[in-house]
């Protein structure tokens, strides 16, 4: 069980309010999904079965999975990622470290692959998908091995697996679009979470400075990035 209480300080302000500016961004970004037609592409189908849609819908997840590691969890516990990370490692992870990975993937990846697809790469629209599968999957994992709750795994179980199954299930189910992309996107996602633990837990353990460890998370977020777009660009289309 995580115990009561931040371990690990000091952090910023910064630090401290980030995961609601970003809950203020998924509000804003669920209006325009479900009550306008901004963010879709066919006006004739459901916004669940639109690659526009789900890739938006992908994007907002994640920044309410952020909320519950960051913000606040299931027990009422702020910063309770932080907390558990520091307790399963004994050394705090540099706020640098932190931001750089979740801003650039939260905040830019994310959306900008929903962009992307809204111009017609429609095949990097699993992306945040299978992303999401592999991350709630390491929560589910990580629960039954410690035997208690981790911050992010009600998202997990209720948010990231089935949205991601439904977005799989709907690009290569029902639009038919080639199943070698599971698998360069998933390696694309799995390659981000291993240079993430890697290299946020061996720059910690190797005392690196913050601002290098903050360098290896934009670089995994870009090369995520660019994995996804190389996919995307093979044939790229309006459906």
């Amino acid at each position: 069980m995580i115990a009561k209480g931040f371990t690990g300080e000091p952090y910023s302000m910064f630090f401290h309010v980030w995961p609601w500016i970003g809950l203020g961004a998924a509000i804003v970004l669920l209006l325009l999904i479900f009550c306008t037609d901004f963010l879709r592409s066919d006006k004739t189908k459901s916004r669940f079965l639109d690659p526009v849609s789900l890739a938006w819908i992908g994007a907002v997840i994640y920044m309410l999975h952020n909320l519950e590691e960051y913000g606040v969890d299931m027990y009422g516990n702020q910063q309770a990622f932080t907390t558990l990370m520091y307790q399963l490692l004994g050394v705090r992870i540099s706020e640098a470290a932190f931001l750089c990975c979740n801003l650039l993937l939260v905040w830019v990846v994310g959306p900008l692959t929903a962009v992307m697809v809204k111009k017609g790469y429609h095949r990097m629209a699993a992306g945040m998908a299978l992303f999401e599968l592999i991350n709630g999957t390491m929560h589910i994992v990580q629960a039954i091995n410690l035997g208690s709750y981790n911050p992010g795994l009600l998202n997990s179980i209720f948010l990231c697996l089935p949205v991601g199954i439904w977005t799989l299930y709907v690009m290569y189910g029902k639009l038919k679009f080639p199943k070698i992309d599971i698998l360069r996107l998933f390696l694309g996602a799995l390659f981000y979470h291993v240079v993430l633990m890697a290299g946020i837990v061996g720059a910690t353990k190797a005392g690196l400075s913050e601002w290098v460890q903050g360098l290896i998370m934009v670089a995994d977020a870009v090369c995520l990035f660019w994995f996804w777009w190389q996919v995307g660009k093979k044939s790229k289309q309006v459906a």
